[in-house]
């Protein structure tokens, strides 16, 4: 049973035949009857049984005829009997022959016809209201049973084509007996002469092509389109849409399945067959001009009338309801079926079998043919090989690349997570609970699922499509929605973007230029150039897809694109929120150059913007909130957000948030790399890395450079070389290195062994021991070389500046706060040290303050206050101990000795004999500030002094060796003449010596505060009181400094060399407080010679005299 469709959708209704000329020439010529044309000489056999031979009679027996009958009948007479039809189809017909010779009694009711729309159907309603016997009547009836079946829709083709018909002869019977007549008329028109119609003809036949193709798909889908969508009227838009849509029900059969394919790859190749979107949006399409500079014949591609109507939409005109519903419907059809795509199809036909064949087999098992629908399966199967982080031979060709880019955006995916089945299927449960109060469109929804990448709530599944999509989304800003809409005007002002969202005439930015325009936006929206300013609302989008599009790699194209190789080789099982970008910065040293200079300026970005460490964004906002939120309101983070957040790490609230604080540690790693991976530090210190540091690096060797140049400015006493603002970073850069052995790579790896021996006790966040630097510094004379001279560096870095000192000013935060609020951190230690035996003083920073002082006494050099007072004495008394020394090795306090020989002989300046002062009062208090003390008289502390170990910080165990001293109970030679050492030094002043200054405090106020200090001076004032019997003195005083005077004399005789000559025999004696009784013996002796020479004299005279006798 033959299907009737009517076509309502396909051509508009039929126009008004107009009388052509070429219809009136052929009249007369056809009104003979066509029994009797010598083409037609088979009708006479076929028709014989005819009484009457009018046409109409013959066009009757012919609409009697078999399809077999109809095919032997040949083309002349088909011809002949087609312009009887449609001659019987012009007002001249009717006017002529019908009224004249059937219904002159009803000519006026049937001229009256001739201005109607539909000549035959005016004709036809009102025959039908004449009488039944009525001989018009019957005869109207007649002829319109002879017409072609589908007259009232052949206007236009008559019109347009029939000239051309007649001269090619190409009239032709309808020999299927389909509702659509002309089949073989157009097909004798495009076999005949295609080339040579004129352009509105050829319009026609596409039309009419169009039409037949409808005809051929409802045919053959009527079975399925009763069962499926009875509901739809037959043969119209949403009758072909919802059999579209139910393409991959397991009932639809077979031939209706391949002919859904094959319209779809037909409509893929012109948007006409599809006469929903070409109806609905007809007006659009020709006020928007969409088939620019394309012929009405040719065919346009559905993605061409898309990405055109979408332009119009972006760029702020409207289109009708019906056709925006439209063009969402085919958005989702090109991202259902990859066969929609002619580009993809011919494009990618190598990729998909090769990548995605498993997906085209599972497809023919399940529905028995490929025309099944892969709802997605295979667009995302090929997106998934186009992303660069698969290896080379993984990865889909150059042109399926492209292809992809450009269905991506002619469905704009971007802008609505519905169009993509795939996505729309994953990330459904996800929105519904956490976008469920977002409105669908603009991307909205996708903003919506990215800020969810990372949180429990995102499903694996989920993620992958949408990151897929993404993907595409980058590498165009004009397919952000919300980024086009809000920051089109900048990029244009600023980027050299299009004027519009998509031009034919111009494909430069796509997609070659299009990843350039967000980067270039981000550079603007930071700029300090006030004449380079983006929109408030530009500026709050470009924050936003800069820190969604942060989470991978794949998504920052700049990066993505020439790091390709390095992914493929580094970085291919790194899968986690920002972990590709993590490992390309933990790599940096092993990339690609262009490569590594891609991620070293993203990591510039990165440093100075938070918002791109997603790591950091996804663990660390409770504590941005907590203690940055003034940061995280403002408008532009350079670098004040990550500053803030290691300001904080060690706070109570951080310290059990390991996570946040491994992130934060963790960039500062990655920092290390490069000190442009400190935003402020670089912006500080640029010209002077250039300046003074050109060799260095790393971060870590530029900050050693800049602070060695900043410490030999201290030292020297000059301007400093390097600026404030420069230096406070580089203090900022020491302070963080000497919190965590991690961030000193290079002392890491000098004392790799040593950490293992002497510090791996209890271990911190990466299993490295958290005071690691305090531990090594704590075992200074058990290190191997290399690690001793690091630790060395280290200890002359804090002791020179105690604000970078971690420990020191971390342990003593509440003492500093206490005693020391208003002194710059450089002098911290010396604030501290003055305080440190206060009684509230805390007892943990008395300890680490305690401890620097013992170190700064190892070598001069840890002591910058000495450096700068006693340089000069340096240079001129103890050059020949610095000229021996070990590079980067502690000369254990031999330079201090050398000053100390000097400070007894009162031969150092007034600056330098008041910084030596302050270290022999420490040393006198602190045996363990004396490094020689404690190296030379160690076995006489541990067996003679034990009893006042306990008082180690209180001179006890001085005075202790001195009483044993004065006793003879020193038996080492070493450790005599070192404790002899500490005796005289108190004697060149009293300073030096705090137990005898403590006891004789009052007698030093009440008669020798005139006296200047210096050179023994108050000490000579106090002997002579104690001469003085008419002056009073304290008995404690007087005890300790009779006892004094006695070690004194014996520490004389200890420190007392023999003369090497005559002139340094007459200086001692001179300067020998027994000078008189040196002088007595010498006199004696001089005497006793004189005598013996008297006597002797004599005896050996009167020998001569006997002689000469």
């Amino acid at each position: 049973m033959r299907l009737h469709f009517a076509l309502i959708l396909l051509l508009s209704a039929g126009a008004t035949l107009s009388n052509s000329s070429n219809s009136n020439s052929s009249l007369a010529q056809l009104e003979h009857s066509l029994i009797d044309k010598p083409e037609c000489k088979e009708l006479r056999s076929l028709c014989a049984h005819l009484k009457q031979t009018d046409n109409v009679s013959v066009l009757e027996c012919v609409s009697t005829f078999s399809s077999s009958q109809l095919e032997a009948v040949p083309d002349k007479c088909q011809h002949a009997l087609w312009m009887q039809q449609r001659a019987m189809q012009t007002e001249k017909w009717i006017s002529q022959q019908l009224v004249p010779q059937h219904c002159s009694a009803q000519q006026q009711q049937l001229t009256s016809c001739g201005n109607a729309v539909s000549l035959w159907s005016c004709i036809h309603e009102r025959a039908i209201r004449m009488e039944h016997s009525s001989e018009c009547r019957a005869y109207i009836l007649r002829a319109i049973a002879t017409l072609f079946p589908d007259f009232d829709q052949l206007g236009d083709f008559l019109n347009n084509c029939g000239a051309q018909i007649e001269q090619l002869e190409c009239g032709r019977l309808n020999l299927e007996r389909r509702s659509m007549s002309q089949i073989e008329t157009v097909q004798c028109l495009q076999e005949t002469a295609a080339d040579s119609l004129e352009a509105k003809c050829k319009s026609e036949l596409t039309a009419m092509e169009h039409q037949r193709k409808d005809l051929e798909f409802f045919e053959a889908c009527g079975d399925d389109w009763r069962r499926l969508c009875g509901q739809e009227n037959a043969g119209t838009a949403a009758a072909f849409k919802c059999l579209v849509k139910n393409k991959a029900d397991p009932t639809m059969t077979r031939r209706c399945n391949e002919k859904i394919a094959q319209r779809d790859r037909e409509i893929g190749k012109d948007y006409r067959l599809s006469h929903g979107l070409a109806k609905a949006c007809k007006d659009d399409i020709k006020q928007y001009h969409c088939r620019r500079g394309v012929s009405e014949d040719k065919q346009v591609r559905l993605a061409q009338i898309l990405l055109c109507l979408e332009s119009v939409v972006k760029n702020g005109s409207v289109v009708s309801t019906e056709c925006q519903t439209e063009i969402n419907d085919h958005r989702r059809m090109l991202m259902h079926d990859f066969k929609l795509s002619p580009e993809i199809l011919s494009d990618c036909s190598d990729d998909i079998p090769k990548f995605c064949g498993d997906i085209e087999k599972s497809q023919v098992v399940r529905g028995g043919a490929l025309g099944n629908t892969d709802n997605g399966q295979i667009i995302h199967c090929l997106m998934e090989h186009a992303r660069s982080k698969r290896r080379k031979d993984r990865r889909v060709t150059a042109q399926c690349q492209r292809s992809l880019e450009k269905l991506i955006k002619a469905a704009d995916v971007g802008e609505d997570w519905r169009v993509d089945p795939v996505l729309r299927r994953a990330c459904k449960p996800v929105v519904d609970v956490a976008c469920r109060d977002t409105d669908a469109g603009e991307a909205r929804v996708m903003s919506c699922l990215m800020e969810r990448i990372g949180t429990p709530i995102m499903r694996p599944d989920c993620e992958q499509a949408l990151m897929l999509i993404q993907y595409f989304v980058a590498r165009d800003f004009k397919l952000d929605p919300q980024l086009y809409k809000h920051c089109h005007d900048d990029a244009i002002k600023y980027c050299r973007a299009k004027h519009v969202w998509d031009d034919a005439n111009d494909v430069q930015m796509d997609p070659e230029r299009g990843p350039l325009i967000l980067p270039c936006l981000h550079r603007i929206a930071y700029s300090d150039d006030d004449n380079l300013a983006l929109r408030k609302d530009c500026f709050k989008e470009v924050k936003r897809v800069m820190r969604q599009r942060a989470v991978s790699v794949d998504l920052i194209p700049e990066v993505e694109d020439e790091c390709i190789e390095d992914l493929s080789i580094y970085c291919y099982d790194r899968t986690q929120k920002g972990a590709e970008m993590d490992c390309l910065q933990t790599n940096l040293e092993k990339l690609t150059p262009t490569c590594k200079k891609a991620v070293t300026t993203y990591t510039e970005e990165e440093a100075e913007h938070i918002e791109l460490n997603p790591v950091i964004m996804s663990v660390c906002i409770n504590a941005m909130q907590t203690h940055c939120e003034h940061i995280l309101k403002g408008e532009k983070d350079k670098g004040d957000m990550m500053d803030c957040l290691i300001a904080h790490k060690n706070d109570a609230d951080l310290r059990q948030d390991l996570k946040c604080r491994a992130a934060i540690e963790h960039f500062q790693i990655i920092s290390l790399k490069n000190y442009h991976f400190t935003y402020k530090f670089k912006t500080a210190c640029r010209p002077h890395v250039t300046r003074f540091c050109a060799s260095s690096t790393t971060k870590n060797d530029v900050v050693a450079c800049l602070s060695e140049v900043m410490r030999n400015d201290t030292i020297r006493g000059q301007r400093h070389s390097i600026p404030k603002e420069c230096r406070q970073q580089v203090k900022a850069q020491l302070y963080q290195q000497r919190e965590s052995i991690l961030l000193d790579p290079k002392l890491a790896n000098a004392c790799k062994k040593e950490l293992e021996t002497f510090c791996g006790g209890e271990k911190g966040p990466g299993q490295v021991n958290k005071n690691a630097v305090e531990c090594l510094q704590e075992n200074t004379q058990r290190l191997g070389s290399s690690c001793h001279h690091a630790i060395f560096l280290v200890k002359r870095s804090q002791l020179t500046d105690s604000g970078t000192d971690y420990t020191l000013v971390n342990t003593c935060k509440e003492m500093t706060y206490r005693f020391c609020n208003n002194v710059d951190s450089d002098h911290l230690l010396d604030c501290l040290k003055t305080y440190k035996d206060d009684p509230l003083f805390d007892q943990r920073c008395h300890l680490v303050v305690v401890n620097r002082m013992i170190e700064q006494n190892t070598d001069y050099r840890f002591n910058p206050s000495l450096q700068l007072a006693c340089g000069k004495n340096i240079d001129r008394y103890c050059s020949h101990i610095v000229a021996t020394a070990q590079p980067n090795e502690e000369l254990n306090g031999l330079v201090i000795q050398c000053l100390k020989d000097k400070f007894r002989q009162s031969r150092l300046d007034y600056n330098c004999t008041q910084e030596m002062i302050k270290v022999l009062q420490e040393q006198a208090l602190n045996y363990r500030l004396n490094p020689l003390l404690q190296n030379f008289c160690k076995s006489e502390i541990e067996v003679l002094c034990k009893a006042s170990l306990d008082n180690r910080e209180h001179g006890m165990v001085e005075e202790c060796l001195k009483t044993a001293f004065l006793n003879h109970k020193i038996i080492n030679r070493d450790c005599r003449v070192e404790v002899a050492t500490l005796i005289a030094e108190a004697k060149a002043d009293i300073h030096v010596d705090p137990i005898l200054q403590e006891a004789c405090t009052v007698d030093l106020l009440r008669y020798c505060s005139n006296v200047p200090s210096g050179n023994g001076r108050k000490l000579k004032c106090l002997q002579v009181l104690l001469k003085d019997q008419s002056k009073a003195m304290e008995e404690d005083c007087r005890m300790k400094l009779q006892k004094r005077i006695e070690m004194f004399r014996n520490a004389d005789t200890v420190l007392a060399e023999p003369p090497e000559n005559m002139e340094q025999l007459v200086n001692q004696v001179v300067s020998s407080p027994a000078k008189r009784f040196f002088l007595i013996i010498f006199m004696s002796a001089v005497g006793m010679i004189f005598m013996m020479g008297i006597f002797l004299g004599r005896i050996s005279k009167r020998a001569i005299n006997i002689k000469n006798k």
